[in-house]
């Protein structure tokens, strides 16, 4: 999986000058509401329409110009940072984003019936960085976010977002009365996630009509996988390991294994090999998934898969360092991006991979056929799964996780109580597995059962993540290649859905006669 981490800084942070006051006694503290109802109240009221430009520079080497537009509840925002455009934004209640290759997905909600995380909200006086208040949300570890408010002006001056591996730290100035309204017009960040600072300047900020066009969802910029002519299904050059699906991948004149991972959210290379190619980096910057590395955005001119053709790819540089096959160098992961605009059949019996375009995609007809729906908006197939009882909404099917199944800290620490070893667990030392950024500190477990749509699975053995600081965001686990390999998976992101077929495996695990 490659899982990245954005931080935005906020659109517009109101406030009005003032002067500093005493801090206030313990009892003299208001709520959260009544000190979010006082920052509203001094900034003015907020126009149904404007259009705002934004340009932000960064220690990373780059520099974003961002359009926005908001029209009542809808908005859209579109960023362009040296050759890579981006856009995110909600119609109609709808959220979406634009990806850096031009593809544009719909980023479906969680159905909202496992149990959140829980957080507790506290207010209490500051006299430092200013005299006034933190409203703090923060969960059991102490991850969330603080805001920092200035109790005379009545402004937000600081806002802290406290993760596992670092904190973001953003402040606000440069504050001024611009059409009928008071905010920030410079935002800095301090990010101790990325290891970056970036400075935000709001350089346009205009109330006046916003067409509806403006705020639509944008049609796709390009069909990034191109079929040859006439043709309307390939099958991919693949090798099948123990664990993952390698595909050569022709760049320039290298051949290149890739691994097949619905688990990335995106194309990944490694840096080393990007570097050989002579590819430009963008933007290089701290990130963590298993363990902290160093990464970067590239554009790829042309990459081949089998008779597959695509051009100018964004893709991900990674540290490649880590080989699950002693015959094969993997060098990189063909993600969502590849696999996005595909109906894709992954046999694992018989060690096919055959792709077709994803409107052409039919379902797979076996009476024994399990549809499972996904959302797909994190560029990861996301589904419910419950272990030993406790649901969870945001569990990755991954064909590039190795094992049964891995649970993060999110569903852990929500559920302790399905922590449960049937034995197989031995109550043994923890073990380190690897992924991207390093080692992975693990504990085994033996669960009772799990359930993914109308499949049981009973005593199987998979891991339990025990560093706080791996797999760190907000997904319950992943359902690994051990389980998928009993099926034959059919992907069809066109329609949220992938479809699990047993094969001869799956039907003696399954004890299914016929």
């Amino acid at each position: 999986m490659n899982i990245r981490v954005w931080s935005l800084a906020p659109l517009l942070i109101l406030a009005q000058l003032g002067v500093c006051a005493p801090v206030p006694a313990a009892d003299e503290i208001p709520t959260a509401a009544a000190i979010r109802e006082r920052v509203a109240a001094a900034s003015g009221a907020v126009p149904e329409a404007f259009r705002e430009i934004d340009e932000t520079t960064s220690s990373d080497g780059t520099t974003t110009v961002e359009h926005d537009y908001r029209r009542g509840k809808d908005f859209r925002f579109v960023f362009d940072n040296g050759p890579f455009h981006t856009e995110r934004g909600n119609r109609d209640h709808e959220a979406w984003h634009m990806n850096d290759n031009g593809q544009v997905i719909i980023d479906q909600s969680d159905p909202g019936e496992a149990s959140v995380d829980p957080t507790t909200t506290t207010v209490s006086a500051v006299s430092s960085p200013t005299v006034g208040y933190i409203i703090a949300t923060l969960n059991a570890r102490g991850n969330g976010i603080k805001e920092y408010v200035d109790g005379a002006a009545w402004r937000v001056v600081r806002r802290e977002s406290i993760t596992p591996n670092g904190t973001i730290v953003t402040t606000y100035d440069d504050v001024r009365s611009d059409h009928g309204r008071t905010f920030a017009h410079r935002v800095h960040v301090d990010n101790g996630y990325a290891h970056t600072s970036s400075e935000l300047h709001i350089v346009e900020y205009v109330p006046s009509e916003v067409a509806a066009n403006d705020v639509q969802i944008p049609t796709p910029r390009r069909t990034l996988v191109t079929f040859p002519k006439g043709v309307t299904s390939v099958e991919l050059p693949v090798k099948f390991g123990r664990s993952h699906v390698y595909v050569r991948v022709n760049i320039g004149n290298r051949g290149l294994d890739f691994v097949l991972d619905t688990g990335a959210s995106g194309i990944t290379i490694d840096s080393g090999v990007a570097r050989e190619l002579g590819l430009t980096e963008y933007g290089k910057h701290s990130a963590v998934t298993a363990g902290r590395y160093t990464t970067a955005r590239t554009i790829v001119p042309e990459m081949h898969v089998g008779d597959l053709v695509m051009h100018d790819v964004a893709v991900q540089e990674i540290p490649q360092g880590w080989q699950t096959a002693s015959d094969v160098k993997e060098v990189g992961l063909l993600g969502f991006d590849f696999l996005a605009e595909l109906g894709v059949t992954i046999d694992y019996e018989h060690e096919r991979v055959t792709v077709v375009p994803g409107v052409a995609y039919a379902p797979p007809t076996d009476r024994q056929t399990v549809a499972i729906d996904v959302r797909i908006g994190s560029g990861q197939p996301r589904t419910n799964v419950t272990v030993n009882g406790a649901l969870g909404e945001r569990w990755v099917l991954d064909t590039g996780g190795a094992g049964t199944f891995m649970i993060f800290d999110y569903f852990a620490r929500r559920h302790p109580e399905a922590l449960k070893d049937r034995g197989g667990g031995r109550d043994g030392p923890e073990r380190q597995l690897y992924g991207i950024g390093g080692a992975i500190p693990a504990k085994a477990y033996q669960i009772a059962s799990l359930k993914l749509a109308n499949l049981n699975f009973v005593d199987f053995v998979g891991y339990r993540v025990t560093g706080s600081s791996s797999y760190a965001s907000n997904v319950d686990g992943l359902i690994g290649a051990d389980f998928l390999r009993l099926f034959t998976l059919g992907l069809d992101y066109q329609n949220s859905r992938i479809y699990l077929v047993p094969n001869r495996a799956g039907r003696a695990a399954m004890g299914i006669r016929e």
